[in-house]
């Protein structure tokens, strides 16, 4: 559930400005108001000033803000920029300064985690350390050019599709050899259980492989249940020659080994039984429903696809 979000805050501005903004409201009469931003009309917000360096060009209106400059995630001295390094240009698009409670009598540098919403692009730059992200497999990168999106919420939308494509030159902005690295989806900032992606058709191929295993041994074991059957039918009705005053005699099957047989008997259809019932699921039901391309339930994604 959505956090409950005032529609109108100035407990930021000063008590004079606070006056001001009140004064300016007309409940009764809108239009008239010219201090409360209704119809695109000039609105009385706290916007906390910008701390300026000399190096940096600064284009705001209210609380919107690009600065061109020099790497700079935080006060001046911070950053590329702040140790005097060349090719260190940035621009810095940000919107919210101060997060959800700017005070408009307060000077502030550049907040990474608590300004509302920012694009940052560095040509040299600690990416990863000033938006606090997890390394994962890639680890943390330093001194590198980079780009940093963040927000309460960020869409991407290609209306033609969307590729996150690395490493498509040999040499990276430093003139170093690019890195390896793929893709990493790193949710919650938590990379305590990192895992590779499974590629579709290899898994398709490898329950495929493990289908046709699974019907070899359901071979062996229903041609084993075959075979207990008929050896369990010959050893009930099993007779032997004993002898009587009179000679030789064939004896009557045992009682308990007729009944032990059938049992067994019945036992061992039942199991055949079964045999069959799992090779149908598997060749049927199961190989149709997941493995095959043409299913709703092919696990395979239609759109997504990696490498």
């Amino acid at each position: 559930m959505a956090n409950e979000i005032n529609s109108y805050d100035i407990s930021g501005l000063p008590p004079t400005m606070q006056e001001i903004a009140e004064g300016g409201i007309d409940n009764l009469n809108p239009s008239a108001n010219t201090t409360n931003g209704v119809f695109g009309d000039p609105i009385l917000e706290p916007t906390p000033k910008y701390i300026r360096a000399q190096n940096e060009k600064e284009m705001s209106q209210g609380n919107s803000h690009i600065v061109l400059g020099r790497d700079r995630p935080a006060s001046r001295a911070s950053g590329y920029g702040g140790q005097g390094h060349t090719g260190a240009s940035s621009i810095d698009l940000v919107v919210g300064r101060g997060g959800p409670s700017p005070d408009a009598t307060a000077n502030v540098d550049p907040n990474f985690r608590s300004d509302s919403a920012r694009i940052y692009i560095s040509q040299k730059t600690d990416i990863d350390t000033n938006f606090n992200l997890a390394d994962g497999a890639q680890g943390n990168m330093t001194a590198r050019s980079g780009i940093g999106i963040k927000a309460d919420t960020v869409r991407v939308v290609g209306t033609d599709g969307i590729k996150l494509v690395t490493r498509t030159e040999p040499q990276n902005s430093k003139d170093g050899t690019a890195s390896y690295n793929g893709i990493e989806l790193i949710a919650c900032n938590d990379e305590t259980d990192i895992q590779s992606i499974v590629k579709g058709e290899n898994l398709v191929e490898a329950l495929l492989e493990f289908e046709k295993r699974f019907n070899e041994l359901s071979s062996v074991v229903l041609n084993f249940l075959k075979l207990q059957a008929q050896f369990n039918t010959k050893l009930a009705s099993h007779t032997h020659l004993g002898t009587s005053p009179v000679g030789a005699i064939s004896t009557v099957p045992s009682v308990s080994l007729v009944a032990s047989g059938l049992q067994a008997s019945m036992e061992g259809a039942s199991g055949m039984i079964d045999n069959y019932k799992n090779r149908i699921n598997t060749n049927i039901l199961w190989k149709t429903k997941y493995l095959n391309s043409a299913s709703s339930k092919y696990i395979c994604s239609k759109y997504n696809k990696v490498n």
